[in-house]
């Protein structure tokens, strides 16, 4: 979930990491829709802003943290094998914990277990060149959605209904589609993710050319697609409508937040112009390119302006260091918060505790309790000469 100790640390990314975590936040703690009038609903700001893209940059910054750390510990003197124990470790370990909390908290889809099975797998890609690797990530995000979506309809009878758990092990088949294909991130669609991720970490982030195109490209892909999204839906309207049972007034809020009381847009996923959804979570292709140059352009964008902001940048940076931590703590305790607190003290507390967090490792060389946990189990931080004992 970090990237390497050393002082020359890419603040630009550590921030993206932050800005991953708040929407998140936002994700769990707010409606994604509100009551506007009987029988009308609207999505809230977090519905429309942060639901999906907050999920999938966090997913493309594990692959960009997992490229800094393979480079950091080869420039420590790791042999290449070393490296894969040390990642393929971490891996387990981050499933594992996902495994752990996912049963606390089951009103949130915990992305812990798929962010470990992306660090298992994306290792077997880092040898590729830097131009492979963006074909690779661009042409995996264009078919793979295509792919997906007719074994999503014909599955998802298949799926877990819950978080991954130590239980689900038994059954490991259905563990197995759950985790690929039917499930909230389908690996078969996020791994993707984190390729884009790997071939950003390839470029060089401390440039300012770099950076901006980024910032930019990735920005007009985002428009691009969210308004070719709209305009495509918003013409098969009715035949959402009547896949989903809706009333037609209906239809522009569901495809913004992918959900309403009572249904979701699973019904509609036999229709090819599933496709062309902009819906955050619905991994439909325009989503899934328009969530990607979303995360593109936030990473762009904060490489940019991060390191101009000071002591404040420095405050944002640090709390982007801990994503682990702050990640696993909020999914344990908002079960006991949500049961005695309005959403807006909630996210207030939550955003207090981030503060504190980045205040304190943004003047220190400290790491996240769990970083730190994870960097030691794994055997990051042991002597490159150490053979690994586990």
């Amino acid at each position: 979930m970090n990237d390497s100790g050393s002082s020359q640390r890419l603040l630009g990314v550590d921030a993206a990491r932050l800005a991953a975590i708040l929407g998140m936040f936002a994700a769990h703690v707010f409606a994604l829709y509100e009551i506007s009038g009987a029988p009308a609903y609207s999505p809230t700001f977090t519905g429309a802003v942060a639901s999906g893209r907050a999920s999938v940059l966090f997913m493309v910054l594990a692959g960009l943290s997992l490229g800094l750390l393979s480079k950091s510990m080869a420039r420590k003197g790791f042999s290449h094998p070393k490296v894969y124990s040390v990642l393929v470790l971490r891996a387990l370990i981050i499933a594992v914990l996902g495994m752990a909390i996912g049963s606390i908290n089951e009103a949130i889809a915990v992305i812990l277990v798929h962010y470990g099975l992306l660090f298992l797998l994306l290792p077997l890609v880092l040898k590729l060149t830097r131009i492979t690797i963006w074909v690779v990530s661009v042409l995996w995000l264009l078919l793979m959605p295509v792919l997906w979506r007719p074994l999503a309809s014909s599955w998802m009878a298949n799926s877990l209904g819950h978080n991954p758990s130590f239980g689900d092990l038994l059954t490991p088949q259905l563990l197995l589609k759950d985790l690929a294909v039917t499930g909230y991130y389908p690996l078969m669609i996020w791994f993707g993710f984190g390729l884009l991720g790997i071939a950003i970490g390839r470029c060089n982030l401390r440039s300012t050319r770099t950076a901006g195109l980024l910032a930019a490209g990735g920005t007009f892909i985002a428009a691009a697609t969210y308004a070719a999204g709209h305009l495509v839906s918003m013409k098969n309207a009715g035949v959402i409508a009547q896949e989903l049972g809706l009333d037609l007034s209906l239809v522009p809020t569901m495809i913004t937040t992918g959900r309403l009381p009572g249904t979701n847009l699973d019904p509609f996923l036999d229709n090819p112009a599933y496709l062309w959804l902009p819906t955050g979570h619905s991994n439909s292709l325009l989503s899934t390119l328009h969530n990607a140059a979303c995360a593109a352009a936030i990473i762009g964008l904060l490489s940019l302006i991060i390191g101009r902001l000071g002591v404040l940048g420095r405050i944002l940076a640090g709390a982007g260091r801990a994503p682990l931590t702050l990640y696993a703590g909020h999914i344990i305790l908002l079960p006991a918060m949500k049961e005695n607190m309005d959403p807006t003290a909630i996210w207030w507390i939550l955003c207090s505790a981030t503060a504190v967090c980045g205040i304190w490792l943004g003047f220190s060389r400290a790491s996240g309790p769990l970083e730190y946990g994870v960097r030691v189990l794994s055997g990051a931080d042991t002597d490159p000469e150490t053979k690994m004992k586990f």
